[in-house]
């Protein structure tokens, strides 16, 4: 098994926490993860809710089903019998024990009312995604961007940095990270596991948390959230597109951001005094899945269908996305647009302190390249630490006093 970043998180919160909640889309790895922490310290049972059996006596009588399995006890697919949360917050109000229960669900159960007020101030909540690059190639939590945020300058940031490990971009694009999919030696056997995800995500999963009327329209929607990956989210055009009501495209984005199939990264709106773009930009969170729904079976047919560009920032926001997962400090990732079209691709925010990130396909980093970066640096001042450049080369290359060119693998690898 390949170690995943979260484990160690995981663990530390199991010593600090009676109930340990493991959210994260289907065929991440959950159920991999936690039967791989049961040891002699942690001696704990596990039961998956996806074995009807079990279900069943969940569901009839979650008190009994608790008293019939003692703790610790992993529950995997805990969202398929939301009563237990209840019995579990009764159970644990008696007795705070830590690591009493380890929970997965393939929804964002803390979304739901009902499961969010059983569990406050009882849960640590962590996130599983698809396989890092990192994750992938064996090696551990990059550590580059958490410096950037203790670095004084570019240049002393750069003394003794290694040439960076070199990796195949666009295959780590297609593959993606879902681990059957990523770890599939041929592209045929990936696009067959791809095809069969569809399928059951539409025809199971879906119907476990919510009845869709239109599944067809909601199918259609699946792939056109995929195709338009990277872009700002625009409902009005969606709906005009499927045919369907505002509000029922809004109900079918919550239900594709609760089972991880989507995720939206808000705008960074502080300034004073400056007319900023609100929305969000919405992203497929698995550039493999995404590439095999919008038809884009390898990287020309990506390059002819115009998406090379946003199918990379997609591919950033989720490393991102998952390097902040995986951190015991708070990291929040925005975007920052004006109106007037002056854009950064991220902002990697620590408390106020904030690292702007650019996304470059190209080989080379031009002045040009710079024009989205100076103007946020211009209006967010000092609370910019570090500006990047993430970018196709070979070498990191200072800009500035706090500007760096990075190419792909020393941001996210090392």
């Amino acid at each position: 098994m390949l170690r995943r970043h979260l484990q160690s998180l995981v663990l530390e919160s199991l010593a600090d926490f009676p109930v340990v909640l493991i959210t994260g889309a289907r065929q991440v790895g959950k159920s991999t993860l936690v039967q791989a922490l049961i040891t002699t310290k942690w001696p704990a049972t596990y039961l998956t809710l996806d074995n009807r059996t079990v279900l069943d006596a969940a569901l009839t009588d979650p008190e009994g089903f608790l008293a019939a399995n003692p703790v610790p006890l992993i529950i995997d697919e805990i969202q398929r019998a939301p009563d237990l949360l209840r019995a579990i917050k009764r159970r644990v109000d008696r007795d705070r024990k830590s690591g009493q229960f380890l929970l997965t669900g393939s929804a964002n159960l803390m979304t739901l009312r009902t499961v969010s007020e059983s569990l406050a101030g009882r849960v640590a909540l962590h996130r599983l995604f698809p396989f890092s690059l990192g994750e992938r190639l064996g090696r551990n939590p990059a550590s580059f961007l958490l410096s950037l945020f203790e670095a004084d300058t570019a240049s002393k940031r750069l003394k003794g940095k290694s040439q960076p490990l070199h990796f195949d971009l666009a295959d780590a694009i297609l593959r993606g990270g879902y681990p059957p999919a990523s770890l599939a030696r041929a592209p045929a056997s990936r696009r067959r596991w791809f095809d069969s995800y569809r399928q059951t995500y539409l025809e199971r999963d879906l119907r476990d948390l919510a009845n869709i009327e239109h599944l067809t329209d909601f199918g259609r929607l699946l792939v056109l959230t995929a195709v338009r990956s990277g872009q700002i989210l625009n409902v009005a055009n969606l709906s005009g597109e499927l045919g369907r009501p505002h509000m029922t495209v809004r109900r079918y984005l919550d239900l594709l951001a609760l089972t991880y199939q989507i995720s939206l990264v808000p705008a960074y709106t502080t300034n004073v005094g400056l007319r900023l773009v609100k929305t969000p930009k919405l992203y497929f969170t698995d550039t493999g899945l995404a590439c095999y729904l919008s038809g884009a079976s390898d990287w020309n047919a990506l390059a002819r269908q115009g998406r090379l560009g946003p199918m990379l920032e997609t591919w950033v926001a989720n490393e991102l996305a998952k390097w902040i997962a995986a951190q015991s400090e708070d990291f929040r990732l925005y975007f920052w647009r004006t109106h007037s079209g002056q854009e950064v691709d991220f902002l990697l925010a620590r408390g106020e302190e904030l690292i702007a990130i650019e996304v470059k396909a190209a080989r080379h980093v031009e002045h040009r390249d710079l024009a989205g970066i100076e103007a946020c640096e211009q209006a967010l001042g000092k609370r910019i630490r570090f500006s990047l450049v993430l970018y196709g080369g070979r070498e990191l290359v200072a800009l500035g006093p706090r500007r760096l060119a990075v190419p792909y693998a020393a941001a996210l690898l090392d």
